[in-house]
C-alpha cells in the first residue's frame, strides 16, 4: 500500500526511512515544526508511538525496503527533494541478531533506496552510518582509515556506506554518509543507557549496570540534527563524502551516572556488575571530528552535561511515555 498526498508548495519535501525510530522521529518532529512536507516509510508492524501527536501532519508510506519494485514506486510517486535514510537493523546487539534480516535491511534495502533515488533524482541523500563500521581502534576514529568492523551490523553498514560513496562519485550526486556515534536524547528506547539511568534517578530507585568504565562518544540529538542540516546546506561540495558525527570527547558510563545524579539530585548508588554486557567493549571509542568541522563548519553545541540536563527536563515533562 502506498499513500501519497499532493505536493505542498514552498516547503522542503523530505522522504525519511526509519522515521518511527528514535533518531528518525526527532528529525521528523523538527521538520514538521518548521513547516516542511514529510513523507515517512513504514512497515505494517511499525509502532509510531514517537509520532502519535503529530501523525496527522506526516504522510506515511507503507513499504518494504527489501522489495525493489515497492521502493522504486514510492520514491517515484513522492519525488522527494531530500532523502534521509535511518532505517536499520542490528544496532541493538542484545535484541536484533537475525543474520538474514541484518543483511537484507542494511545492505539490500539501502541499495534499493539509493538506486531508486538516483533514478528519480534528488537534491540531497544522506545515508546514516555508524561508528561500528570502524571496528576497534586505539585512537579517535577517522573517515579516511580502513573500516574493520568486528560484528555483522558494522559489516553491513560499512557495505552500505561504500555503495553510497560509489554512487555519489560515479554520478556526481550529493549522496553522503553520516557516521553516528552514541546518540542520546528525546524519545530514546527506554532500554538504552541514558533513559535507564534517568528513570532510575528520577525515581531514586535501583540501577543495575554492567560497568562504570565502558566508554562512548555521546552526542546529543539536537547536535545530530544540526550536523545533517549542515550537510544539506553544503550538499554541492560533499558528493560521496563520509562524515563522523560525534563530539570528539570520550566519556564513561560512570560519567553519565554522575551527571544524571547531579542534575536530578538522586542519591542512589548503581550496582555495577549486576548486568551482563551485550557486546565486546573497546578501551577507546571516540570520533575524530576534524573533517566535519573543516568541510561543513559544524561542531557540537552541547556538552554531555548540558545535553543530559536538557534531556532530564524533557523526561520530567513526558513521564507517560516511559511508564
Amino acid at each position: 500500500m502506498v499513500i501519497v498526498f499532493p505536493h505542498i508548495m514552498n516547503k522542503v519535501k523530505y522522504l525519511i526511512t526509519g522515521g518511527t525510530g528514535f533518531v528518525g522521529a526527532n528529525f521528523i518532529r523538527t521538520f514538521v515544526a518548521r513547516g516542511d512536507e514529510v513523507y515517512v516509510t513504514v512497515r505494517s508492524h511499525s509502532n509510531p508511538w514517537r509520532l502519535s501527536d503529530i501523525k496527522d501532519r506526516v504522510h506515511f508510506c507503507e513499504v518494504n525496503l527489501e522489495e525493489e519494485a515497492e521502493v522504486a514506486r514510492v520514491v517515484r510517486l513522492v519525488a522527494p527533494e531530500v532523502i534521509l535514510h535511518f532505517a536499520t537493523y542490528g544496532g541493538s546487539q542484545g535484541r536484533e541478531q537475525d543474520v538474514r534480516t541484518t543483511i537484507a535491511m542494511n545492505v539490500l534495502g539501502t541499495i534499493n533506496l539509493m538506486r531508486a533515488s538516483v533514478e528519480t533524482g534528488f537534491s540531497c541523500f544522506i545515508n546514516t552510518g555508524t561508528s561500528s563500521e570502524y571496528g576497534e581502534k586505539d585512537h579517535p576514529m577517522c573517515e579516511n582509515e580502513l573500516p574493520e568492523p568486528n560484528n555483522l551490523y558494522g559489516v553491513t553498514k560499512a557495505a552500505a556506506t561504500m555503495f553510497g560513496r560509489f554512487l555519489g562519485r560515479k554520478h556526481n550526486l550529493s549522496l553522503v554518509t553520516m557516521r553516528l556515534f552514541s546518540v542520546y536524547g528525546y524519545y530514546e528506547d527506554p532500554r538504552r543507557l541514558v533513559p535507564v539511568v534517568i528513570k532510575a534517578c528520577l525515581k531514586n530507585g535501583e540501577l543495575a549496570l554492567a560497568s562504570s568504565s565502558f566508554v562512548r562518544d555521546f552526542v546529543f540529538i539536537e547536535d545530530v540534527i544540526g550536523a545533517y542540516d549542515a550537510a544539506i546546506a553544503h550538499r554541492e561540495d560533499i558528493k560521496g563524502e563520509v562524515f563522523n558525527v560525534g563530539t570528539g570527547m570520550q566519556r564513561t558510563l560512570g560519567d553519565v551516572v554522575t551527571i544524571v545524579k547531579r542534575v536530578t539530585g538522586a542519591t542512589i548508588e548503581p550496582s555495577y556488575g549486576a548486568a551482563t554486557p551485550v557486546q565486546h567493549e573497546p578501551a577507546m571509542w571516540t570520533a575524530n571530528v576534524s573533517k566535519i568541522k573543516r568541510m561543513l563548519g559544524w561542531e557540537p553545541e552541547y556538552s554531555l552535561e548540558d545535553g543530559i540536563a536538557k534531556n532530564v527536563e524533557w523526561f520530567k515533562q513526558n513521564p507517560s511515555l516511559y511508564q
